[in-house]
């Protein structure tokens, strides 16, 4: 029995072996033809040697399965402290589709394309390519994993923090939200989706439902009674409206990805190049620094350029 149990493993470790070839390989590949893949490009595009293992490997290893992704976690973890980032992506696809219970995996996948290797990309079709990979591999995620309400809540939160699609992230945090144990900062995110892009028709409703929420936490109650008091105090104050713009802008900034303009805003435009708000129908950006000049009172409208432009 254990002679023909040692008789499946060879060839399973043989074929993990192969797996941990892939990176190095394509990393080589890369150096080797600049002139195909761009000399001075950070971004590494993707190969067919990325996709991972084919159904065949995954299938030959049967019960190994679960062996071989624990050993190719380790040698993406072996990648990653190395330094070459780019190299990680075929193992973690690799490590998704011979564990896609591997929950870490999963989210560690979407992270670093979303984050690491959309900061890294130099062009903005890089940076969308990247941030839609890493989107589409926690979609994934949640597919391959529909009772763990991690993955929804790391969909969620790259939809909201990365992307800045409001009204999907709290859709994810919804679902989020009906997991028994789910913690109770998750009831919270539902309105923070709204907050920043003041969406007031969605923020009351979802700060109501916070409140009807985690009754025996206290903190949880006085951050949302918090949050209810000074909206409803401040909903009808245009000043308060740029603050938050300002806020959420100087904190996309930060991050690296596009300014967010606010379509419906009654009382503001948001400037182009500098993202800070300038009363609707302002000819040119308030900011004193900027002197970026409007034509007309269309939000993101191009003028002229200022100067340093």
């Amino acid at each position: 029995m254990g002679t023909r149990r040692g008789r499946k493993l060879v060839p399973g470790l043989l074929m993990v072996g192969v797996l941990c070839l892939i990176a190095p390989l394509q990393e080589s590949v890369h150096r080797a033809r600049p002139e195909t893949f761009g000399r001075d490009r950070k971004t590494r595009p993707v190969s067919a040697i990325s996709i991972g293992p084919t159904p065949a490997v995954v299938a030959a290893l049967g019960g190994f399965r679960t062996v071989a992704a624990d050993l190719l976690w380790l040698e993406a973890e072996h990648i990653w402290h190395g330094g070459s980032w780019w190299a990680m992506l075929p193992l973690l696809d690799a490590v998704t589709q011979l564990d896609p219970h591997f929950l870490l995996a999963w989210k560690v996948y979407g992270w670093h394309a979303a984050y690491n290797l959309q900061a890294e990309a130099e062009t903005r079709v890089d940076k969308r390519f990247w941030l839609r990979r890493g989107i589409d591999a926690l979609e994934r995620a949640v597919e391959a994993n529909p009772n763990a309400w991690e993955v929804y809540f790391e969909l969620g939160w790259t939809l909201y923090d990365r992307a800045h699609e409001p009204w999907r992230a709290a859709q994810y945090f919804r679902k989020t939200d009906e997991f028994e144990d789910a913690p109770h900062y998750v009831t919270r995110m539902v309105y923070r989706c709204y907050e920043h892009v003041m969406d007031f028709d969605e923020l009351f409703p979802a700060l109501e439902y916070a409140l009807s929420k985690h009754k025996d936490v206290p903190l949880h109650q006085k951050i949302v009674k918090r949050d209810l008091d000074w909206w409803t105090a401040n909903k009808d104050f245009p000043e308060e409206h740029r603050r938050q713009i300002v806020l959420e802008n100087t904190a996309r900034k930060q991050r690296d990805v596009d300014y967010w303009l606010y379509p419906d805003d009654p009382f503001w435009d948001v400037c182009p190049r500098c993202g800070l708000p300038s009363p609707k129908g302002s000819a040119v950006c308030r900011n004193p620094y900027c002197e970026y000049q409007f034509k007309g009172d269309a939000p993101g409208a191009v003028g002229p350029a200022g100067p340093g432009e």
